[in-house]
């Protein structure tokens, strides 16, 4: 069996229905945190996968989603992880693997459905004991893990994506060579320029990080961006030696280079 389909079913609370805007946003969060999770697992951080509807029911605003590319081992991994890592969440204010701040946004406000005549929510897949129901806990949980600390710094790794879609803030993401975390770096349009010709090269980011509750940078709003010069760029030790051939120390304080 191949384990690709994923659906939510919304339950309304007593002698109500559930609103068409709280199905919209319970359709529209689960599909971000489909693709965040397809675009973390995924080894070239492309989205390849086409979740089409594959079942419908409206006494219980229930849809079912199911794969229609040919990708069926990234949906079954996509799904699988988005089940584990949702159970994990239930009971643990730990990061599931594979969950950036993205993903975890979006379960928070599906887990805050509750408050807008919804009175339960329930995920699952056609894989063996995937049933969950989404609590406040939850909520609660993905809160302490997205709580972070605001300070100066610096990111450096490699620009491995930039995203610039239509009423939505501008952003690259730079994989961090300390954490191994991919880092949302927002930056204006005037910095488009620099980030396009900085694209798949090595970068030093400067600006306001905000970190997780493990001090990890998660985001950054730029305010620099550095190309690091690659090896062939750097000034080899003889280049140096016939540069500063003759020269004191002395002189070469006064210059500002010692």
């Amino acid at each position: 069996m191949e384990f690709k389909r994923l659906t939510i079913k919304l339950e309304p609370k007593e002698e109500t229905l559930v609103t068409f805007n709280s199905f919209k946003l319970a359709l529209d969060e689960l599909t971000t945190v489909l693709r965040e999770i397809e675009l973390e697992v995924s080894e070239n951080k492309r989205s390849k996968l086409k979740w089409g509807v594959a079942e419908l029911s409206l006494g219980s605003a229930t849809i079912g989603l199911e794969d229609m590319s040919e990708e069926e081992s990234l949906a079954q991994r996509t799904v699988t992880v988005l089940v584990e890592g949702m159970k994990e969440l239930r009971t643990k204010k730990v990061r599931p693997q594979y969950f950036n701040d993205t993903a975890l946004e979006s379960i928070q406000r599906l887990a805050r459905l509750s408050e807008d005549g919804v009175s339960q929510i329930n995920i699952y897949s056609n894989i063996p004991d995937s049933q969950l129901y989404l609590t406040e806990q939850i909520a609660v949980n993905v809160k302490d893990i997205l709580e972070h600390l605001d300070y100066f710094g610096s990111v450096e790794g490699l620009l491995e994506l930039i995203s610039g879609r239509e009423n939505q803030p501008l952003y690259f993401r730079v994989k961090d060579i300390v954490s191994g975390n991919a880092v949302r770096c927002y930056f204006t349009e005037n910095t488009l320029g620099d980030a396009l010709g900085a694209f798949r090269k090595r970068v030093v980011v400067s600006g306001i990080i905000q970190s997780d509750s493990s001090g990890n940078p998660t985001k950054i709003k730029v305010q620099e961006l550095v190309i690091v010069p690659s090896e062939e760029q750097l000034p080899q030790p003889i280049t140096l030696r016939d540069k500063f051939k003759g020269s004191t120390y002395r002189s070469l304080f006064e210059k500002g280079v010692a």
